[in-house]
């Protein structure tokens, strides 16, 4: 991969060459590639990889966005309270359970033997 073609498409976004006359939408990839003299998925690429905030609002898949809706909500600190707190209550609940088994085994040990 040439690395120019990279950064052709950030000075394409970067000069909003990539919004299209009318000033509300982008442009297709393939539009953005035939300006740029390059492939659809060289275009892509350097979108995704670089310009990622971009490629969400313009060109994203619904699979795309949905995972990204999946990783911030997995991320966000609610969760990372929630994840903690069952660690937590996990830990609690094992200690609880050796302390059980330990009791067991000693009766079972005094009764036996």
């Amino acid at each position: 991969m040439i690395e120019t073609y990279r950064a052709a498409v950030a000075a394409h976004v970067a000069g909003e060459r990539h919004i299209r006359e009318c000033g509300r939408e982008a442009k297709t990839l393939n539009q953005i590639a035939r300006e740029l003299g390059t492939s659809k998925n060289t275009v892509r690429r350097w979108l995704r990889r670089d310009h990622w905030d971009l490629w969400m609002e313009h060109w994203a898949s619904v699979e795309e966005i949905w995972d990204a809706a999946q990783r911030d909500r997995e991320q966000s600190p609610r969760d990372q309270r929630k994840r903690l707190a069952n660690e937590q209550r996990k830990g609690e609940l094992k200690a609880a359970l050796d302390r059980s088994l330990a009791r067991l085994l000693a009766e079972a040990h005094e009764t036996f033997g």
